[in-house]
């Protein structure tokens, strides 16, 4: 049986997102320069969209 969702409004859901992220930055999960570099690379290799 599936699990039900939780009913959060995005308010909740953003709070929650935002303590995941500072606990794993705290744990060392997370490293800012390194999710930047990660997202620049992906961006850069990315088909462009034709207008």
């Amino acid at each position: 049986m599936p699990k039900q969702s939780k009913k959060e409004t995005p308010k909740q859901q953003a709070a929650r997102f935002a303590a995941e992220v500072e606990r794993m930055k705290a744990a060392g999960e997370l490293n800012s320069t390194e999710a930047d570099e990660a997202l620049d690379r992906l961006v850069r290799v990315a088909p462009s969209k034709p207008s």
